[in-house]
């Protein structure tokens, strides 16, 4: 049981070494370094003539045996060496040969530690501590050994050092509970919009400022590896959609001063709804204490953002602020917001209000009245996400490759971006789309899209059909299940006529490319020039002919071949809609084979 609790006792020291605020190096020539003041009770540690550490009431910044740094990492131990002498600390307990072990430290409150070592051959953990003896000069101390804690160290950086931040106040905690705090960053328009608003909890303040001074430094309260991270929108980007962030990096360090890249992020289609999180998803399992975020993109003159956060965020003080209803069938956004930091988020709930048909036909919405939405639009409802990607042109008449498999159902899309759609290209309203809805901003001219929509489908009956409505600029290409559908050049024609209803084109789907259960609706969008726009809605029915019901008897079986083949004799007539099996126009002996193939399940 000793064994198990002294083990347990230096693993407890490397877990928290971290926390303690000086940088360990592993560089065996200490060519770049920091090098500190080791101090307990208030006393400087020296190094005297025989390597002892000596104790004295005030460190001398001109003598180099006062300079100490750590070598090597928690993981390994560490050994002190000392700067005036050359030499690594021979005192028992710290003599670094092949049997001694290497130095621990153990936390004491984030400030102070304990150093400890262990000794293999007798299995024993001792700890260091002050002895006191007199000599010529006073009392003098030194380090001694003991199993018990007795001595307590903490450390100054010393004169070639740079400073290690300080912890800050707490503003904000992650769902794990680690604490992040502003140490520094960059200047905004005013007083009242500097970065320091950036990591204060509180979305309804911003930076607003140039894209060159948009930069923060925060610290957290232990190490963390960064899972995600996230930045929200400012309180009024709605207002303000050229001041929409696109371009960042996002950096770690262990000191707040050597830093090194965790997550790149160039042309973001960053949504510009007033304080809404988006969420960057990273899984790094590096760990570090401080973290800088900074915009990278100084083409664009300003910018502004209320938040960034580290990791998965907790929210436990909600309510809901509003209903919206959209009317005409559609569901109702609901409007949550967190009493704490402000943060804004909606969701669709079920649908309060009926759609106002005519002639089969809704005059609000044009759905048919035997139609539901498999996904919707975004006009007048909260955006919803797609996974997307995209990219540039590479020269003319010469267009990037879509990924192998990405309009399939098990393709991989976790690393696309989540665009919000409508999307547009900026300034869009003094054009043909005024009247429509955007929520994310298409940058630029000649790129592209490749857009995913996954569905599932409960039911799928033998008369189902499938519309897709959409408002394409410029070129589009759909796929269901991998399956091309859709293939149209140019841009939509009738969008200039303003409302949703008026502006969507209208194609028909056929029922074989879905399938019960999962699905997937792939789109690729290609923006020429001009302006961009796209956004799009599924909707899925029923015909009242099952295909292949020749006969109209309900089913679908060798008699309706019977009665096909009569009608193309001229034996009998019948309904042409119901013999035109495969929707050609005309009905003749292609319709067999048509119906043979339904009969046996063969498309």
């Amino acid at each position: 049981m000793k064994k198990i609790l002294l083990s347990i006792s230096i693993m407890l020291g490397w877990a928290m070494a971290q926390a303690l605020p000086f940088v360990p190096t592993n560089d065996p020539t200490l060519s770049t370094n920091y090098w500190y003041f080791l101090k307990t009770e208030g006393l400087y540690c020296a190094s005297n003539d025989n390597l002892e550490i000596v104790f004295r009431n005030s460190g001398d910044v001109n003598n180099d045996r006062y300079l100490w740094c750590f070598v090597n990492t928690p993981n390994e131990g560490y050994r002190l060496y000392n700067k005036g002498t050359g030499c690594y600390l021979q005192q028992e307990g710290l003599l670094y040969d092949d049997s001694y072990a290497y130095t621990y430290y153990q936390d004491m409150d984030g400030t102070n530690f304990y150093l400890t070592y262990h000794l293999s051959d007798w299995n024993a953990d001792y700890y260091l501590f002050m002895n006191t003896y007199q000599d010529a000069y006073g009392f003098i101390r030194y380090m001694d050994v003991d199993p018990e804690r007795k001595g307590v160290f903490s450390v100054e950086l010393a004169k070639e050092g740079t400073p290690v931040p300080g912890d800050p106040a707490w503003t904000r905690f992650d769902i794990n509970g680690v604490g992040y705090g502003f140490i520094n960053g960059g200047t905004g328009f005013s007083q009242g919009e500097s970065s320091a608003n950036l990591c204060d909890n509180n979305a309804e303040t911003k930076y607003y400022g140039s894209y060159s001074n948009c930069w923060i430094i925060m610290k957290a309260s232990s190490d963390v590896a960064v899972n995600q991270y996230s930045i929200v929108t400012a309180n009024d980007s709605r207002s303000f959609y050229n001041r929409s962030l696109r371009s960042w990096k996002l950096q770690g360090s262990l000191d707040g001063t050597n830093w090194e890249d965790i997550d790149i992020q160039k042309n973001y289609p960053m949504p510009f709804d007033d304080r809404v999180e988006v969420i960057i998803r990273v899984n790094d399992n590096r760990k570090f204490r401080f973290f800088r975020f900074m915009a990278t993109n100084s083409a664009l003159i300003d910018v502004q953002i209320s938040e960034v956060w580290i990791n998965e965020q907790p929210h436990s003080s909600v309510g809901i602020a509003a209903y919206i209803e959209h009317g005409c069938g559609n569901p109702r956004t609901r409007h949550w917001s967190c009493n704490e930091c402000k943060l804004q988020r909606f969701y669709l709930s079920p649908s309060v209000t009926p759609h106002n048909f005519n002639n089969g036909i809704c005059t609000e919405c044009g759905i048919a009245e035997n139609e539901t939405r498999l996904l919707y639009n975004g006009q007048g409802l909260i955006p919803y996400y797609v996974k997307a990607l995209h990219a540039n042109r590479i020269s003319d008449n010469n267009w990037p490759t879509a990924p192998e498999g990405w309009n399939t159902v098990g393709f991989d899309d976790s690393n696309w971006d989540n665009l919000p759609l409508p999307t547009a290209s900026p300034g869009h309203s003094d054009g043909p789309f005024t009247s429509l809805q955007y929520i994310s901003y298409w940058y630029n001219e000649y790129n592209c899209y490749w857009i995913r929509r996954p569905f599932s489908i409960n039911e799928l009956k033998p008369n189902a059909t499938f519309r897709l409505r959409c408002v394409h600029d410029d070129n589009m290409v759909v796929y269901v299940n991998g399956q091309e559908v859709i293939n149209i050049e140019g841009w939509t024609a009738s969008a200039d006529h303003g409302t949703w209803l008026e502006a969507c084109e209208s194609f028909d789907i056929p029922a074989s490319a879905f399938q019960k259960g999962d699905n997937v609706l792939a789109i690729y969008m290609q923006q020429n020039w001009g302006g961009a726009y796209f956004d799009c809605e599924l909707l899925m029915g029923e015909s009242d002919a099952i295909p292949g019901d020749v006969n109209g008897d309900g089913r679908v079986n060798v008699s309706d071949v019977s009665a096909l083949i009569n009608m193309i004799l001229g034996l009998t007539t019948m309904d042409n809609d119901r013999a035109d099996v495969n929707g050609d126009g005309r009905v003749n002996v292609s319709d067999v084979s048509a119906l043979i193939n339904i009969i046996l399940g063969v498309h």
